[in-house]
């Protein structure tokens, strides 16, 4: 059975989770864009207007269409790492083999440490190996005639040593990434289970302090109400005694005295209720 304190940490945790994700997709709208107006920018450049636009536009498809329809999951965070593999390739096309595009997918590995799951990076590590891998087989092996069809993949000799080079450096990357996620995570679940301690303590010491508070106000109450009880009783016969001596007298200046007594002795008598009556009423 789940405490009060882990339901309230796992509430809390949830809240900063969603605005969190919340937070990492208005970003990723804003990346998303700029990556596809990227894409047009280049089609402009190098005529290629057909593999920009529609690859763009098919990715940015690609994701919200993931995003809409599978609200409760976190597969679109999944696409969102293809979608933005598939824009490193697409860059690296248009540009007609420029290499250097792929650094764009290092910079897509820096975003996606805000959604703080390192997950995300392994789709971002498959499609860039088989990207390189794939592209660089053909341009070596298959079209590698000068006067045949070519694949812009990259502009240099990209042999066996090159290919393991770059998958080397940028699995190194990915991993760096995927660690800061993943710490970034653990640190903020700490961060908040500290937090939701702190709060039930701070809980535990209030409680306390109103049970010590009742309790001392019982005890106090239990006090008076004893004391009133044992006053009474003298009280009541010094009322008595009182009364009896003026019925036993003639002396006018005696029953003077005694009738001061008697007002003197009621309104101890008075006062004495009072405080019974208020030590009820705080004792229940």
């Amino acid at each position: 059975m789940k405490t009060k304190a882990s339901l309230n940490e796992q509430d809390y945790l949830h809240n900063f989770t969603s605005t969190m994700t919340q937070k990492s997709d208005t970003i990723i709208n804003y990346v998303l864009a700029a990556y596809f107006l990227l894409g047009i920018g280049l089609s402009f450049k190098y005529d290629t207007y057909e593999i920009g636009v529609g690859v763009g536009t098919l990715n940015l498809v690609a994701y919200y269409s993931a995003k809409i329809f599978l609200k409760k999951s976190k597969f679109y965070q999944y696409v969102l790492s293809v979608v933005l593999s598939v824009f490193m390739a697409l860059y690296i096309y248009q540009m007609h083999g420029l290499f250097e595009m792929h650094f764009t997918v290092f910079i897509a590995s820096t975003i996606l440490i805000i959604y703080q799951n390192w997950k995300l990076q392994i789709p971002l590590t498959l499609l860039v190996v088989l990207h390189h891998g794939g592209l660089a087989y053909l341009q070596n092996f298959v079209y590698n005639d000068a006067a045949g069809p070519q694949v812009f993949f990259s502009q240099v000799n990209f042999d066996v040593e090159t290919f393991l080079i770059h998958v080397v450096l940028a699995a190194v990357v990915f991993f760096m990434n995927g660690y800061w996620a993943y710490y970034f995570k653990e640190h903020s679940q700490n961060h908040i289970s500290k937090i939701s301690d702190e709060y039930e303590l701070e809980n535990i010491k209030l409680a306390s302090a109103k049970y010590n508070s009742i309790s001392a106000n019982k005890e106090y109450n239990d006090f008076i109400n004893k004391v009133t009880l044992d006053l009474k009783m003298p009280v009541n016969s010094v009322l008595k005694l009182i009364d009896a001596s003026k019925d036993h007298t003639d002396n006018d200046e005696l029953l003077n005295y005694l009738e001061r007594m008697r007002e003197s002795t009621q309104k101890i008598d008075d006062l004495v209720n009072d405080i019974h009556h208020k030590s009820k009423i705080g004792r229940s």
